[in-house]
């Protein structure tokens, strides 16, 4: 791996990021077909001239430990998993699956609040997860947190189609922002626990984590990049009210580029997807026809002008009603 790509990509003036973007997007094009893959799960509303997504129930996100979250992180405080069926039971789970399945849901993400250790408390639901891989049939994208080798095993057993986790570059974040007395190391020992098992690997990079500026991005993308993930995805904070975060600034389109453009180049071979959550209004247009150009493979919830520009790419556009995290199984 060449460390200069990835401080080029963060370092670079204006003039020079228009080189890199062209030779991202070639070397996009130069391993995977000239299709974009489009992701709208249904679990926002989502209405545009080109597609609608408005089944809740199509692929849903479901909290495993309600809307309690132990580590109380600076730019959640819990508040994203509001939005989520509660399913603190595996029982409770289990009937919630059932009622995706019937209400013609393809699959879920299961996730919840961390635990003090950065795990997400998923033992005891394993046993449940397996019924409802063999019974109902569910795809499961599961948020992990931190892991050991122990519950890795278990996640095996259960056939997940993708394990999610954050990954950190710096350990000022790690303890100021998602309050866990543990290192990057940590992060980086939990991408090796799932590699070695095979599991297939999403991690995600929250670009603006550390109230909106730009801290350890360059060191996530280096971490990713000496692992072997099935895909990356891209968010970027979004500063949600009655946070500690509620007033920074998001980080711009560019800064959101820029680790696009590191992630395509020190991974050229590796699916990069700009996931749901990134800025909205004008910054999210920006946004979107900033990845386009930097050779995205896919995009979730994309807007009217990242289609149109799609369209002028000569890209072929495929949309899938799921989680963005199981765009591997499309390129495998």
């Amino acid at each position: 791996m060449d460390m200069n790509l990835i401080e080029d990509c963060f370092n670079a003036s204006s003039r020079r990021l228009f080189s890199i973007f062209e030779k991202a997007y070639r070397l996009s094009r130069r391993n995977f077909r000239d299709v974009i893959h489009f992701y709208a799960p249904g679990m926002v509303r989502y209405a545009t001239s080109f597609y609608q997504a408005g089944d809740p129930y199509r692929f849903p996100g479901i909290s495993i430990t309600g809307r309690t979250c132990q580590l109380n992180c600076e730019h959640c405080r819990g508040k994203m998993l509001e939005n989520m069926i509660p399913a603190p039971t595996p029982e409770k789970l289990f009937k919630t699956c059932e009622l995706v399945k019937k209400a013609g849901g393809v699959g879920c993400l299961i996730t919840g609040g961390g635990i003090h250790d950065g795990s997400v408390p998923l033992k005891k639901f394993v046993p449940v997860m397996k019924r409802i891989k063999r019974e109902i049939g569910l795809k499961l994208a599961v948020h992990v947190g931190l892991i050991d080798q122990s519950l890795a095993e278990e996640l095996v057993d259960v056939g997940v189609d993708a394990a999610m986790v954050d990954i950190l570059g710096a350990d000022e974040t790690v303890r100021k922002v998602y309050h866990l007395d543990r290192s990057v190391e940590d992060f980086s020992s939990t991408l090796s626990v799932l590699e070695k098992n095979c599991i297939p690997t999403v991690p995600h990079i929250v670009v603006g984590i550390h109230y909106g500026r730009l801290l350890g991005e360059g060191k996530a993308v280096e971490m990713l990049a000496r692992h072997r993930p099935a895909a990356v995805v891209v968010v970027a904070l979004m500063p949600l009210a009655g946070t500690p975060m509620g007033h920074a600034a998001p980080p711009s389109p560019m800064d959101i580029a820029r680790v696009i453009l590191a992630s395509r180049l020190s991974m050229p071979r590796t699916p990069i997807i700009l996931g749901c959550a990134r800025p909205r209004g004008e910054q999210r247009i920006e946004t979107d026809i900033l990845a386009l150009k930097a050779g995205v493979n896919g995009l979730a919830y994309p807007c009217e002008e990242a289609y149109r520009l799609a369209e002028k790419l000569k890209l072929s556009v495929e949309f899938h009603s799921e989680c963005c995290s199981l765009l591997w199984r499309e390129l495998v």
